[in-house]
């Protein structure tokens, strides 16, 4: 992965709080420079241009260059034991695999479960559009979603998907368990064939206007939301 650019005060400064790989950090202003007291890693107060050459986002006088993240595996799963975890089926828009990062964590998630190939990787765009709702969730990458499913359901997880079926019921009408997983599929085909027929149940959210879809974040939102309004503790 290439380096990532973060930019942002609130947004760099989170990062530095959660502990997120730094290398480096670049100020516009001297005065600033007390806010990165005792850090392992350079801060430099450079030029305009210098920040002109890295982005060309609204940087508020803070870039942070990041290196590679660092994802965890699905063991810290079994450690954590959360009460709910969301996998992300081949989400390909950077913009609305970042939104989703941020409904996630105002919903409480904790983990995330992506896919090594055809998904967007978690670069600056992502970073960005999170507004730091990357903070304290631990991402997952995996080789293969359907198989990821299979390791969940056998280590007590009920796996419920997006998806508009017959056989799928309202979301708001469900009584979700302890250790329930989300699956949303990506922005044009939705969860794909293979991961469906390993979930355990499918689920909708009932629509009354003339629009038929949700942005996959918007949905997400509203079913992390409802999902983690009744699971028991």
């Amino acid at each position: 992965m290439k380096q990532l650019i973060m930019c942002g005060k609130n947004s760099v400064l989170d990062a530095l709080q959660n502990n997120w790989p730094i290398q480096k950090v670049l100020l516009l202003h001297e005065n600033n420079k007390h806010l990165f007291k005792n850090v392992n890693f350079p801060v430099e107060v450079v030029r305009r241009d210098k920040f002109d050459e890295l982005t060309n986002e609204n940087h508020q006088g803070f870039i942070a260059l990041i290196k590679e993240i660092n994802y965890d595996n699905l063991n810290s799963l079994i450690n954590d034991n959360p009460k709910l975890v969301l996998v992300l089926d081949h989400i390909q828009d950077p913009h609305n695999l970042g939104a989703v990062i941020r409904s996630a964590n105002a919903a409480g998630v904790k983990h995330i479960i992506l896919p090594r190939d055809r998904s967007a990787e978690i670069n600056s765009t992502v970073i960005k559009v999170s507004s730091g709702g990357f903070i304290g969730i631990k991402f997952i990458r995996v080789n293969s979603i359907s198989a990821t499913i299979t390791w969940l359901k056998n280590n007590g997880f009920w796996v419920f998907s997006s998806a508009l079926d017959k056989n799928s019921k309202k979301h708001n009408q469900i009584n979700y368990p302890y250790k329930s997983v989300l699956v949303v599929g990506n922005e044009g085909s939705g969860v794909s064939k293979s991961t469906l027929n390993v979930c355990d149940e499918t689920i909708y959210i009932e629509q009354f206007g003339s629009v038929q879809s949700l942005n996959v974040s918007v949905a997400t939102g509203i079913l992390l939301f409802e999902m983690i309004e009744k699971i028991k503790e």
